[in-house]
């Protein structure tokens, strides 16, 4: 049996846009009402074409052997133009035309853009199989990118897999009430990518910038030409097994994955006396490995009752493998210093290292607040340097610590006193110091997966699914902001009648004053008061649906009818009940998501 088909298809787009806007702003100068007209116009024109072409071939050889094969052909191409102009000082606002307003310098602009990105695609696989047991498949992709350059623009990635059934051998035979289906299988591919993040359609060519001084205009080097950027490439291997018990009532598949990413992008810092900050390079490895699971059970599977319960989750694991060679240990960026504990031994943490997990977070240890001047250890200095714009005035503590400094001293000082916060001084020197940070945890989720549920009595079905995250932490750098008054604008929260007071001296966070980072950075700190466990179980949906019944619906001619209401986003099971969103484990501003309540009906004719 043989079979071949051809399929073509293309999307062209067109957009475009007009805009114009006329604006009348009042700025108030001394003694007088300044009025300033401004008038803006802007066009653009946006063309997005895609074509394919799919062939598939299918061959039966015989009655145990089949072999089926495509090959493709993609092609995408973006192009965007526009230009804009606009003016100000119009002397009237009855003619929104740009003729009309002040020709003085720097009153009028004008400029235009465009933008295009192209990738050509050829692709084919080839699948064998013998006697549905045996399973094999070849993939390849050659892609080729314009924002790459013309020598390095073409990428070719295959992909190998294997597959055996080996419950449908004869050794199995006997086993076959317990174990209904049981596959092996592996693989091996290399993919590829462009990150937009680092490749713009134009970075290998460079840019540059104009610059006007004196009514002169001039042209300087805006990015670094760099025709050297390649593919990003993963090369990834997989082995697993799929399993099915008692009919398939459970299922259940196991997956190990190891993958290589190298060539990854990242920008590398160059000279300042190069008038360029950095440029965009293939310089790394990165690897993640990890273990992907799940699992499904129907439970009860019955004319009327039925539930299905489903499982994943995945335990993934990243290690930094190469960086580029920066004559530092382990090749370090962005790393610092802490002690160790012993004496003044320090070591470097932090930022990216070859052979470390990256995402470690390290945080000054609040080991509580200071109730009485009894307690401040005497000559306990602090120089810390804080953030959010922080003075980094040196700290002193006991009854004489602050005391003893001269005048010209105690300009640039501040003392410590009670309801100020007790830092863990780690190699107990006596002071404070950028270096007694601790590490107090990872911000990337060890675990993370889902769990959907359904469960139906004849025409009534319940749905439910939710997801998680474990072993991780979170920090709530918001709400140091906001305690820390680092803005001076903010409106106070519920949190600050919780802080320290003569007539409160239990309280849980420090003295609340006005613009912290000018003072003891008792907030404006990275500090462990703001950590929380990150866990998480997001109630992320559930619903309840019913089908009226077939004799109702058939009187009104229909031949079926669902109503259902539906919530989503609903909340979260954890400990970091101070985060918006414990799935953003920075949480420095943004929204939480939305809850949601759908009521749907469902109609069928």
């Amino acid at each position: 049996m043989k079979g071949l088909s051809l399929k073509l298809s293309g999307i062209w787009y067109y957009q475009e846009e007009k805009y114009e806007r006329f604006d009348k702003d009042y700025l108030r100068s001394p003694g007088n009402m300044v009025t300033s007209r401004a008038s803006s116009a802007e066009y653009s024109r946006t063309l997005d074409q895609t074509y394919n072409a799919v062939l598939n071939y299918n061959y039966q050889i015989d009655k145990n052997n089949y072999l089926d094969a495509m090959a493709g052909f993609e092609y995408y191409d973006s192009y965007l133009k526009g230009f804009s102009a606009g003016g100000s000082g119009a002397p009237t606002d009855d003619f929104m035309d740009l003729q009309y307003t002040s020709k003085e310098e720097g009153k009028r602009s004008i400029d235009s853009w465009h933008s295009r990105q192209r990738i050509m695609s050829f692709f084919g696989r080839v699948n064998y199989d013998y006697q549905s047991k045996y399973l094999f498949s070849f993939v390849l992709r050659k892609d080729g990118y314009s924002k790459l350059a013309k020598e390095n623009r073409w990428g070719v990635f295959p992909g190998i897999s294997a597959g055996w059934v080996f419950s449908k051998e004869n050794f199995m035979s006997n086993t076959a009430h317990i174990l209904s289906f049981g596959k092996l299988r592996t693989s091996f591919g290399l993919n590829g990518n462009v990150n937009k993040n680092f490749v713009g359609n134009y970075t290998v060519q460079g840019s540059y910038n104009s610059i006007t001084y004196n009514g002169n205009t001039g042209f300087l080097l805006g990015a670094i030409p760099n025709p050297y950027l390649m593919w990003e490439k993963s090369r990834t291997f997989e082995i697993g097994v799929d399993l099915g018990f008692l009919e398939n009532r459970i299922n259940a598949n196991f997956t190990y994955y190891n993958r290589l990413t190298s060539d990854k992008y990242a920008n590398i810092t160059v000279p300042s006396t190069s008038g360029i900050g950095s440029v965009v390079s293939n310089n790394g490895k990165f690897r993640n490995q990890g273990l992907e699971m799940e699992l499904a059970f129907r439970i009860i599977d019955r004319k009327d009752w039925k539930w299905n319960l489903n499982w994943n989750g995945a335990l993934n694991k990243n290690k930094v493998v190469a960086l580029p060679d920066n004559r530092l240990e382990r090749n370090r960026q962005n790393a610092f210093q802490v002690y160790t504990g012993n004496k003044d031994n320090k070591i470097w943490v932090g930022g990216y290292q070859e052979g470390q997990r990256p995402g470690d977070l390290y945080m000054f240890i609040a080991e509580g607040l200071y109730k009485s001047q009894d307690e401040i250890p005497e000559g306990l200095i602090d120089i810390t340097s804080g953030n959010n714009g922080s003075t980094g005035r040196p700290l002193y503590g006991g009854a004489k610590g602050y005391e003893k400094l001269t005048d010209k001293q105690k300009e640039n000082a501040l003392p410590i006193q009670p309801g100020d916060v007790r830092w863990k001084d780690v190699n107990g020197d006596g002071v404070i110091d950028d270096y007694d940070m601790v590490k107090v945890g990872n911000i990337v989720p060890k675990w993370t997966g889902g769990i959907n549920t359904t469960v139906s009595w004849k025409d009534l079905t319940l749905s439910a699914r939710f997801d998680y995250a474990l072993g991780f932490k979170a920090v709530d750098w918001k709400t140091m902001w906001i305690m820390a008054c680092a803005q001076g604008t903010y409106n106070t929260i519920q949190e600050t009648k919780n802080t320290w007071t003569p007539d409160n001296p239990n309280a849980k966070y420090p003295t609340y004053v006005w613009a912290d980072q000018l003072g003891k950075r008792n907030y404006c700190r990275s500090s462990s008061m703001f950590v929380y466990n990150g866990n998480y179980l997001a109630f992320r949906e559930l619903s309840l649906s019913y089908r009226l019944p077939s004799m109702w619906v058939q009187k009104a001619k229909l031949s079926n009818v669902e109503v259902s209401v539906t919530g989503q986003n609903l909340g979260y099971l954890t400990e970091a009940k101070h985060l918006f969103s414990p799935e953003k484990s920075d949480n420095n501003g943004g929204y939480p998501l939305p809850r949601t309540l759908i009521f749907g009906i469902n109609v069928s004719f």
